[in-house]
């Protein structure tokens, strides 16, 4: 019997968001970070930015996906964003 493989980037329903804030006077910049349990990366972003601590960021990206498993076990539910 034939067993049937997914790709692993097929099963991603949301994404790590990263967002990055420069700051003035030579300091690091911050790197905040959102799990965001939208499959679709520039949705996921998007949601992402509407969060008040992305209202300053210089960028916001997708830096790794979420299995729905890992979303299970970080207790989101669709449309969701949390600081990770």
């Amino acid at each position: 019997m034939l067993q049937r493989m997914t790709d692993k980037t097929s099963a991603a329903t949301g994404w790590v968001i990263e967002v990055v804030t420069l700051r003035q006077g030579g300091s690091p910049p911050l790197f905040k970070y959102f799990n965001v349990a939208i499959a679709d990366v520039t949705k996921a972003v998007e949601a992402a930015r509407k969060q008040p601590a992305a209202a300053q960021a210089n960028r916001v990206e997708g830096v790794r996906q979420l299995s729905s498993g890992e979303l299970a076990a970080l207790h989101l539910k669709a449309g969701q964003v949390k600081p990770a």
